[in-house]
């Protein structure tokens, strides 16, 4: 299964690259398929913003740790659900890792950013109608150590102890900071723009399901 040990974490032959990648696509498939009807103005919207991070991710792979990827999955998850936020932060994960190189450490990013989404989740990013700024700044922070921890974990081998981890994630630090930093500057940047798009999508699912709710309930 193992090849040899990178940077970030042992290196897979071809058929367990692939395995790993099968599994990836059946989640992000499953979690679509299952989570709240779209039509296809939704699904190409979707699609769209899955292509456009995965080609921000490529050519700002040259900066250390800027990851546009974490911002863009904490909004999706925070508007359009866990279930389409996950999905998202898994084909992102696996089109853009395509691209710039894929491997072992390919399943705990796709954990990492699924974690971030699951985040945006659960906190309120609209607030009495009005889009709530300081609360997205604080958790793209928190999101990036988040991530950077979760994606580390692909270094781990039986041999490290448990100080050697800690030790390699302190030496990690400066990199989180430049991810955080890298994060309130894409949040300042497109966060409201994504918020607005994907608003209209989240109201179209809301309006649909009340009429789904209202014909099941009243019919």
């Amino acid at each position: 299964m193992f090849q040899a040990f990178g940077v970030h974490g042992p290196e897979l032959t071809p058929v367990a690259d692939l395995v790993i990648d099968v599994v990836l696509v059946t989640f992000a498939f499953a979690f679509l398929i299952t989570a709240p009807r779209s039509n296809r103005y939704d699904v190409a919207l979707l699609g769209t913003m899955v292509v456009a991070v995965t080609a921000l991710r490529v050519l700002m792979q040259p900066l250390p740790n800027v990851q546009p990827v974490t911002v863009a999955a904490l909004l999706v998850g925070a508007q359009l659900g866990a279930r389409r936020g996950v999905a998202f932060a898994i084909l992102v994960t696996l089109l853009s890792n395509s691209l710039i190189g894929d491997g072992w450490w390919t399943l705990f990013q796709a954990a990492g950013w699924s974690s971030v989404a699951l985040l945006g989740s659960r906190i309120a990013l609209v607030k009495n109608g009005e889009f709530n700024h300081g609360q997205l700044y604080l958790t793209v922070i928190a999101s990036a150590f988040l991530f950077d921890a979760i994606a580390s974990l692909s270094i781990l081998t039986s041999a490290m102890s448990v100080a050697d981890f800690g030790i390699y994630l302190a030496h990690g630090i400066p990199f989180d900071i430049l991810h955080a930093l890298g994060n309130l500057a894409f949040a300042v940047w497109f966060g409201p723009f994504v918020h607005r798009q994907l608003g209209g999508l989240e109201s179209s699912n809301t309006f649909e399901q009340s009429v789904v709710e209202h014909h099941v309930i009243d019919g």
